[in-house]
This record gives C-alpha cells, sequence and structure tokens, in this order.
C-alpha cells in the first residue's frame, strides 16, 4: 500500500504557478550602462527570464561585461515557497536570498533579508526593461535594456 501511495504522489503532477505578475520579465534582453550608471564602468550584456520546470520556477540567466574589464555573469532562480522568493549566485561567489513584492502592474522588488541589505528592481516602462541593483540602500547599478528580437 505505501507503494501505491507513493507512486500516486509522483505522477500526479502539480498545477503550475501563476507568474502572471512576472510575466512582463519572460523574454530576452540586451541591456547597457552608462558611465555614470555604475561603480565598475560602462557595461552590456545580456540576460534571459524563462519558465522552467513545467512553470514551476522562473530562472534568469545574465552575463555582462565592462569597460573596466570585469565579466559578471549570475543566476537568479525565482520560486514559490509560502510566497514568491529568489535565489542568487554569481562568478563572483555571492549567493543571495531574496523576498519578492510586486508593489504596481510591471514592476518588481527583490529585497534581501540582513546586512548589508541588497535591493534589485525591475520594471517596464513601455519597450524598456529597465533595472537598478542597490547595496545597503546605495544605488550601485543602473541600466535600461531592450527584448530582443
Amino acid at each position: 500500500m505505501k507503494i501505491l501511495a507513493a507512486l500516486l504522489l509522483t505522477s500526479v503532477p502539480l498545477p503550475a504557478q501563476d507568474w502572471k505578475q512576472l510575466e512582463f520579465l519572460v523574454g530576452q534582453w540586451t541591456g547597457v550602462a552608462g558611465e555614470k550608471d555604475t561603480q565598475i564602468g560602462a557595461g552590456q550584456g545580456t540576460f534571459s527570464f524563462a519558465l522552467d520546470l513545467n512553470n514551476k520556477i522562473i530562472v534568469r540567466r545574465n552575463s555582462a561585461q565592462y569597460t573596466s574589464g570585469i565579466t559578471h555573469d549570475d543566476l537568479l532562480i525565482i520560486y514559490v515557497e509560502g510566497s514568491p522568493r529568489a535565489i542568487y549566485f554569481d562568478s563572483e561567489g555571492h549567493v543571495i536570498r531574496y523576498n519578492i513584492a510586486v508593489p504596481s502592474e510591471n514592476k518588481v522588488i527583490f529585497e534581501s533579508d540582513g546586512a548589508p541589505k541588497y535591493r534589485l528592481t525591475y520594471w517596464l516602462d513601455r519597450e524598456s526593461l529597465n533595472g537598478t541593483f542597490e547595496i545597503g540602500g546605495k544605488p550601485y547599478l543602473n541600466w535600461t535594456s531592450k527584448r530582443k528580437k
């Protein structure tokens, strides 16, 4: 009987998450940051947000290069565990756990607990997906991006 119950549990698909509030992020994007928009020099890069694992998570992959010679790659996984959350990993070895808030349509804020507080914000402005990353309440990086065609 235990085996039958285990088989039933593993064969019944769970419903997909409702990602309507975040669907504006989904797609492939090309971003730019000017010299005054970062502390590490002007930069450009590409990133994508994609539904994965039968729409249970959203995965963001990012790669950016800066005039200072710095290259940055990261991975962000958005999931629901009671409420929307995210976990972030990058090529410098950072791991950040975020709580997620959607304060208005086409805007999302990822905010960490603890110190320093990290805040990642995206908002859609017509055809541009803009973003800002703050550390301890201070802007570290601002960018604007366009959807790849």
